[in-house]
């Protein structure tokens, strides 16, 4: 088990690593920019599989109030839009694995909540705080980038502009 899991950091290193450059910050308008991150199930995630749905990256760390209040809202908003229409995604930034399933078992949403144990991902995105988010078109074009916590409502308003 413990060799699966050094194994597959190595392999999500590896992957991250080979696009690390410097880039200009994400911007929206702009493709946005692809990351792999681990599952709590310790499967690699790489978000653009889901091209062709409107796709909501939320960023947050397991010391963040807000970022824990908000992940059930996001949730109910998820299950009420459909999981054929958008795919949501909780990426923890800088974090054990461990403290993510933690969390993942203790909330139970239904979406992924995925590690970014080296913050790559966090960086392409610009990420300094938490939570932020990201709302990505079916076309992979980052439509806008979100600073703190949101409602259910709020989120729901933004995606259903995108579908």
């Amino acid at each position: 088990m413990v060799l699966n899991r050094v194994a597959a950091m190595l392999l999500l290193s590896l992957l991250t690593l080979a696009g690390c450059k410097d880039e200009d910050p994400v911007r929206a308008g702009a493709p946005a920019p692809d990351i792999s991150a681990m599952s709590s199930d310790e499967n690699i995630v790489d978000l653009s599989a889901y091209r062709g749905k409107v796709v909501f990256v939320n960023f947050w760390w397991a010391g963040c109030g807000p970022c824990l209040a908000e992940m059930p809202a996001i949730d109910e908003a998820y299950q009420e839009i459909g999981p054929s229409d958008l795919a949501v995604f909780s990426v923890n930034f800088g974090q054990e694995p461990q403290i993510v399933r933690n969390i993942a078992r203790r909330l139970k949403v239904s979406y992924p909540l995925l590690s970014d144990q080296l913050k790559i991902a966090a960086a392409r995105y610009g990420v300094r705080a938490a939570p932020t988010s990201f709302l990505i078109d079916r076309e992979g074009i980052l439509q806008e980038a979100i600073y703190g916590p949101l409602t259910k409502e709020q989120l729901q308003q933004k995606v259903e502009r995108l579908l």
